[in-house]
Order: C-alpha cells, then structure tokens, then sequence
C-alpha cells in the first residue's frame, strides 16, 4: 500500500516546493476564482482588506493562588488588490501581523513574540475552459518577518533564531487549478522552485532552515551558505465553506517531496481556521497548524539530539476587525 500511494503521489505531482517553506503560497489561487470584478464590469480593479486587532490582559493582587500580570497585544492586515480582463486574471495579496506579550511587572517584564509575519503573493490565472473550473496559474510568493525571533531556555541568556531576512523565501510555482466548487479547489504544480535565504553570518554558518553550514576541509574555512534552492513535487486541497451564519470554516493540506534531496520523504503542513463573527467590529477566532517538515531540525531538549519532529500550533483570538474596500 506504502508503494502504490507513493507511486500515485509521484504521477500526480511534478516540481513545487516545501509544505512548510510555501505554506500559503498557493492560496493566491482561491482569489483567481472568486473576489475578482465581474467581465462585464467598466471597474476591472477590486481592492479591499482587512485589519484586526486583539487584545489580552491579567492582572493580580494578592492573589491566594498565585499568578503574573500580562499584557498582550495581537495586530494583523490582510490587503488584495485583483484585476480581470476576459480570460486574464491577476491577483494579489499582502499579509502582515505582528503580536507579543508582556508578563511580569514593571521593569521586570519579560518580552515574548507571539507572532510575526511579512507576506506577498502575486498569481496570473489564464482561464483554460469556459466552465470556468480550469486555470493556468503561475504564482510568486516572498515571506520573511519583522524581528528576532529567540530561543528561552531556563537561565537568563536568549538565543537568536531568526531574524528579518533570516529566514526569507521567495518561491515560484507554475501549475494547474482545478475548482469545481467555489468553495473547494486542487493545486497541482509541475514546474515549482523555492530560494531560501538566511542573511545572518551566524544562523547561516550553524546551518540554519536547511542551507548549507560552515565546514573546514584541506581548502581552509568555508561559511555556511546564505541562500538555497529547492524543486519538488507539490499538491494542495483548500476548502472554505460557511457552516452557518456567520461561522467560516478554511482550510488547507499540502504535501511535498524534495526531488534533489530524499525524494518520496513526504513533508506534511496541514492548517485549519475557524472564524465566528460576533458583529460589524466584534470576531473570534481559533487557528491550528500542524507541521512535518523533514528538513526542520528541531531540539526539544539539551540532552538531545536534534531531529525533525511534528510541530502543532494552536492560537485562539477575540478582537476588533475592520473590513475597507
């Protein structure tokens, strides 16, 4: 069963890149089919977006069981730009958000990130069939993050582990989007490339997101290199339905395999999204995102040793959110 699924994957998939490294990449696709002006339309151009803003706070005196003030702060934009033209369609995306917390008192609060995100995404759709389900797409997506991102062990030193441009990856994508519903769409890209990029000495020499570490050989000295280059097969599924008024589920899995390096090692990025609306300012919101990528290598503990694990993500939010057009 193992080989006839590998088999399977192999035929339908041909060149994209890691599940993890373009998570979101392919979603530019969604607004090839939907959020586009009308043909007929003397306004060829929609823009709108979203904007939101989430809000946390605790605070304790003389609390019996014990406790520690915090405060946190959640902020998130979301902007499109899409334009249509016959069978032409060309839509774009930014999505940026930045969130932390504060928990202690005074000066002796403690600073953590708790997200951070940078990212564009343009696609070009050429309609193939007059159903209007068959798309060319070609997409291009470039992601990095505002800040540094560290590591906490239990003393007081903190590790750098990223940083603005370290990681940043730029990945482009030619393939086939098959949508028989507009709620539901398959990506299938044969033809796909990602560059990775670590522009920090440091992170690149202690080879950092998968690019290659220093090394001294009988030549000397090497650094680590500061970019790499990835092609491999890719598939995505995406759903976005209404479970009911004002209750929005999305989500989406990807599956990757690296042709250059441990081809049929299939990388895992499944996340899902659901979204109640309250009201025009009020929203709620609780994310998953579950992650097997085998070129993350991941140390849970001192002891151990490093080694590419399953990562799960869960965030639950409750804030304002403004819609502009």
């Amino acid at each position: 069963m193992k080989h006839i699924f590998f088999i399977l994957f192999s035929l339908i998939l041909a060149g994209s890149l890691t599940a993890q490294e373009i998570h979101k990449t392919a979603k530019a696709k969604t607004d090839l089919m939907s959020e586009v002006p009308a043909d007929t339309s003397a306004r060829r151009w929609l823009v709108k977006g979203t904007g939101s803003l989430q809000f946390t706070q605790a605070g304790f005196s003389n609390w019996a069981s014990g406790g520690t003030n915090s405060l946190g702060l959640v902020a998130w934009v979301n902007f499109k730009a899409n334009y249509k033209s016959g069978k032409h369609i060309w839509a774009n995306k930014v999505d940026m958000g930045y969130g932390f917390n504060l928990l202690g008192n005074g000066n002796d609060a403690k600073f953590n990130k708790t997200d951070d995100k940078i990212e564009i995404t343009t696609a070009y759709g050429y309609e193939l069939h007059k159903n209007q389900k068959w798309f060319m797409t070609v997409l291009a997506n470039f992601r990095t993050q505002f800040t540094a991102g560290y590591e906490y062990p239990t003393d007081s030193t903190e590790k750098v582990i990223s940083k603005f441009m370290a990681p940043a990856y730029l990945v482009v994508g030619l393939g086939i989007t098959y949508a028989p519903a507009k709620w539901f769409s398959l990506y299938v890209s044969p033809v796909s490339g990602r560059f990775t990029f670590v522009n920090d000495t440091t992170l690149a020499n202690a080879g950092s997101f998968g690019v290659e570490a220093a090394y001294t050989d009988a030549s000397g000295y090497h650094s680590g290199k500061t970019m790499r280059g990835e092609f491999g097969p890719y598939l995505r599924a995406d759903l976005n339905k209404d479970l009911a008024k004002n209750i929005n589920l999305t989500t989406s899995v990807e599956l990757f395999t690296d042709y250059l390096k441990d081809f049929g090692n299939i990388d895992v990025n499944w996340s899902l999204l659901l979204s109640m609306k309250v009201n025009k300012w009020l929203a709620a919101s609780i994310q998953t995102q579950l992650i097997y990528d085998d070129a993350v290598m991941i140390q849970p503990d001192p002891t151990e040793r490093a080694r590419p694990m399953t990562q799960f993500k869960e965030m639950l939010g409750l804030g304002l959110t403004y819609n502009f057009n």
